[in-house]
């Protein structure tokens, strides 16, 4: 094949929803960090340079490197991200006998970054087999991933002369020697025309499953067609692969989306059979605790496939008008079935996913505002019991400390009343001095001392009448405050239940 070319478009976002309208998304320049590794396996200088020909980078005089701006770039009406408005040419290396030279477009599309890197002998007229393909180290060209890239497109054109029955053929054979050092495997998914000449579209598969951040486009050049009649379309073919690839990239995060919302969903469903309307305060306030997070995560789900929906609804529209500037009846089908059909079976899909998410939102409201009631209710009640309990205590303390004192005032008055009494008998003490005999035969018999008498006497009265005045005198104290008249009044004064 003469006149080849490789190329590989890569689209990344700069900004997505987690930001705000002046950042870039901290991510935004892994789209150029890629591009520069490409570097490693194709020595091209002006991609290790590539930075500083770039207007999103800044020189940083204190570091002395190119830094990516953090703010968001005032470009609405550029399409080119290089200085000088141009895109940058790559000086020819030799890769094994063949010398290979390219440009390389970078572009920024609203949101998006975007590169075309293409690559080609730098003789023309050079022809290449399949096999030479490896010389142009395809295996780099696919580009590491992260969470803001949009997908790739892998192109080959080549001229040739062969029959359009063939050509399906040579497309095969070219895919497969692209792919022969990755983990992809091609599946033709269509085929057709652009401009007249034929066109084959390629899926490719990872462990069975569709990878659809890639493509891979076959355009096989049996016509000749002008150079100039492709420039004219290049803008808008570019423009229509960047919007298709936001579309299945909007369409891959809605389902994302939608799963995450369903997990959060089984856990609000085990928390209203973990919830009981009798259940104890702590246990309603732990499920009170859990449910604002889970609230906020089903919440930013149902955010986030709206706002794809969004995407794909706004994209198709775009994706179509692209279209309509080059693609012609006869072109190839299935890209005018992806622009009607395709987008929108993602819309209904994405529509379904909202009509079973939507009542989880009304129903965690709901599970929330009825906890909330339950933990106010329970928690005025432990209020109250905590203030009955509370005066109870108050009450008990002040009626010991009442018993107390009564106690200390009626052992005062009775001590003062037997000491006083004791003090008066007392004063038989020159009673002692009174002659006392031992008993003797004659007199076995003899009451005891006088004095002795006396003391006897006086303590027993003085200790009657003091536990006398101490027990009349309690009983009065007692009288004057009843402790059941205290504990009504207080209760009557807390609010009701």
């Amino acid at each position: 094949m003469k006149n080849f070319s490789i190329s590989a478009c890569f689209f990344h976002l700069n900004q997505t929803l987690a930001e705000p309208l002046d950042r870039l998304s901290p991510k935004a320049d892994l789209i150029w960090e890629n591009l520069i590794k490409i570097g490693d396996k194709l020595p091209f200088t002006e991609l290790k340079d590539v930075k500083s020909q770039l207007v999103c980078y800044e020189f940083d005089e204190e570091s002395q490197v190119f830094k990516h701006q953090t703010k968001a770039l005032n470009l609405i009406d550029r399409w080119y991200l290089t200085k000088d408005q141009k895109p940058i040419e790559l000086a020819a290396i030799n890769q094994n006998g063949l010398a290979i030279s390219g440009n390389l477009q970078a572009f920024i599309l609203n949101d998006t970054y975007a590169f075309d890197l293409t690559l080609s002998p730098a003789e023309c007229d050079r022809d290449i087999a399949a096999a030479d393909i490896d010389l142009f180290e395809p295996s780099s060209l696919f580009l590491d991933f992260s969470e803001n890239t949009l997908g790739e497109t892998i192109w080959l054109y080549g001229e040739t002369n062969i029959d359009e029955p063939k050509c399906q053929s040579v497309a095969d054979e070219l895919v497969a020697n692209l792919l022969k050092k990755t983990n992809f495997t091609p599946r033709l998914v269509g085929e057709g025309k652009l401009l007249e000449v034929p066109l084959f579209e390629y899926e490719l598969y990872q462990d069975d499953r569709p990878n659809k951040l890639y493509r891979i486009l076959v355009w096989i050049d049996n016509r000749s067609i002008s150079p100039d009649v492709s420039s004219v379309i290049y803008d808008f073919l570019f423009r229509s692969l960047g919007t298709r690839h936001k579309i299945e990239y909007a369409y891959q995060q809605a389902q994302a989306s939608y799963s995450q919302a369903r997990k959060v969903y089984s856990e609000l469903e085990a928390k209203i059979k973990e919830f009981k309307q009798d259940e104890p305060l702590e246990k309603l306030q732990k499920i009170l605790e859990s449910m604002p997070e889970l609230s906020m995560q089903y919440q930013r789900q149902l955010r986030n496939l709206q706002a794809h929906y969004t995407t794909i609804e706004t994209n198709q529209r775009n994706y179509q008008t692209y279209l309509q500037k080059f693609w012609q009846p006869g072109d190839i089908p299935t890209w005018q079935e992806f622009g009607e059909t395709t987008c929108k079976r993602y819309l209904d899909q994405i529509e379904t996913y909202l009509s079973y998410i939507k009542p989880g939102k009304d129903l965690s409201g709901e599970l929330i505002d009825t906890l909330r009631g339950l933990v106010a209710i329970e928690q005025a009640k432990f209020d109250r019991q905590s203030q009955i309990t509370l005066q109870d205590k108050e009450i008990n303390e002040k009626n010991r400390d009442r018993e107390l004192e009564n106690t200390i005032q009626a052992v005062g008055t009775g001590i003062g009343v037997g000491v006083g009494f004791a003090g008066i008998l007392a004063a038989g003490y020159p009673l002692i001095e009174k002659p006392w005999d031992f008993p003797s035969p004659q007199h076995p018999v003899l009451p005891p001392h006088p004095f002795v008498i006396a003391v006897v006497v006086s303590c027993l009265c003085g200790g009657g009448l003091g536990w006398l005045a101490w027990f009349f005198t309690k009983r009065h104290l007692q009288s004057k405050s009843s402790p059941v008249e205290a504990i009504s009044s207080s209760r009557e004064s807390l609010p009701p239940s």
